[in-house]
């Protein structure tokens, strides 16, 4: 019985994903659809090197450790299953390398050549990478979406529909809802973006289901935001999946739901500091 309802559910997943992508398909050209296809087979030749520079880069040359990560790791993966649903990884943001740090906790290297479902598509800032051309391959095949602050409403427009596309296709997007590096050391409850509530409350509106992985990284002498965290940094992670719902319209109901993935942010921050209080870190 369990099995048949199982069944059920992926089929009744895999029709609503089938709708949402012929609705996001019709939101971008034939042109940008090719060239998000492009990306991410280069993204996949390119990952047998880009993984493990990572790897060596965070856990060797920075001397970066996670305790505990590999039950966390099974836990995740547990709690999203194999659902055919859009998921966003929403995590808290303190760094300019987050991103590379939750993707080297959440999969194993080995794991990336046949399971892509963690190695999330991202959408940096151009203008912390666009000058330096190094840095502009690295992520272009790390399935970077350049976002440009302020941009015209067509540019605004296109990058949502892409984003819409690859969640409709059945693939992950990693976004950071506070829009920014917390400039308190702290999840800002206060002056987040709306972006992703805008983004859920569309995919409901085309037909999908999408999931929410909220994801708390703290690492141990991580005090405010920083470039990098500092050399021999500890980390701690800690996840929530959740589907935010609104009854709202509008810009309401994307505040609601970017409020809703925020408020699971900072109650995690507040288990993560009342532990550390107790035990006296």
């Amino acid at each position: 019985m369990q099995h048949a309802a199982r069944k059920g559910q992926s089929s009744h997943d895999q029709e609503s994903l089938r709708a949402a992508r012929s609705a996001a398909k019709r939101l971008l050209n034939r042109a940008a659809r090719f060239g998000l296809r492009m990306q991410a087979l280069l993204a996949r030749l390119f990952l047998p090197l880009l993984y493990p520079t990572y790897h060596i880069l965070l856990r060797f040359v920075l001397g970066y450790s996670m305790p505990g990560y590999r039950k966390v790791r099974a836990d995740i993966r547990k709690a999203v299953g194999r659902k055919r649903r859009p998921l966003l990884i929403c995590p808290n943001h303190l760094t300019m390398i987050d991103s590379i740090i939750l993707m080297w906790a959440l999969t194993p290297w080995w794991r990336t050549f046949w399971d892509l479902r963690f190695f999330s598509w991202n959408t940096p800032e151009k203008t912390n990478f666009a000058h330096i051309p190094v840095l502009r391959f690295f992520t272009y095949i790390g399935k970077c979406i350049e976002v440009v602050r302020r941009a015209p409403r067509e540019e605004t427009q296109k990058l949502l529909a892409k984003l819409k596309l690859l969640l409709a296709s059945g693939q992950s997007l990693m976004i950071f809802p506070e829009g920014k590096r917390s400039r308190t050391g702290r999840v800002d409850t206060e002056d987040y973006a709306y972006g992703v509530g805008k983004l859920i409350q569309d995919l409901y509106q085309m037909g999908a289901e999408p999931e929410v992985l909220c994801l708390y990284l703290r690492g141990e002498h991580q005090d405010s935001y920083s470039t990098i965290p500092v050399r021999g940094e500890r980390f701690h992670l800690s996840f929530r999946l959740i589907q935010p719902h609104s009854e709202q319209d509008g810009l309401r109901a994307h505040r609601d739901i970017s409020r809703q993935i925020i408020t699971q942010l900072t109650e995690m921050e507040d288990e993560y500091f009342a532990a550390a209080t107790e035990t006296g870190q």
